[in-house]
């Protein structure tokens, strides 16, 4: 169970990377999908529909909130990321944070909401030597670290 939990953890990471070279412009999902999409996200504004490896990828407008939300080709509900700032993070994932990378630039904070495991939050930093993702519990278990370099299939390491 924990390798597949980490298995799903990277694929979303991954694609979340994956997905800043959107070169699908013009992209419409079929409406089963945008159907569930708007089910989720009613009053959703600036929708911009993409696809990446085999999903449709929408960057939306939630209430003042840039949000990007991942589906599959059957029209689930994977997860979506929201961008927020480092002091809307837990406390738990602060702290913890502090910690060890207290000497580390932050560069980007997002929660990311689950179908499947729940809430996550990515922590993107950087200093003179590395650039990396952390992937923290909404309890401040840090479950992931992420080396923000191409390619993006550091999740092999997984397979059996």
């Amino acid at each position: 169970m924990k390798k597949i939990l980490i298995l799903i953890i990277g694929a979303v990471i991954t694609t979340m990377i994956a997905s800043c070279d959107d070169d699908d412009n013009g992209y419409t999902p079929n409406s089963s999908i945008i159907e569930v999409f708007y089910d989720y996200y009613p009053d959703a504004t600036n929708v911009n529909w993409f696809y990446v490896n085999n999903y449709s990828v929408v960057d939306f407008d939630y209430y003042g909130e840039e949000k990007e939300a991942w589906f599959s080709y059957s029209g689930l509900w994977i997860y979506t990321k929201t961008e927020i700032e480092y002091n809307d993070l837990p406390d738990i994932v602060q702290e913890n944070f502090m910690n060890t990378y207290y000497n580390y630039e932050i560069n980007d904070v997002e929660k990311i909401e689950t179908a499947k495991y729940g809430v996550f939050y990515n922590i993107e930093i950087e200093n003179d030597i590395t650039e990396q993702s952390l992937l923290y519990t909404d309890s401040g278990i840090l479950v992931r670290i992420f080396a923000n370099t191409l390619p993006y299939t550091w999740w092999y390491d997984f397979d059996d």
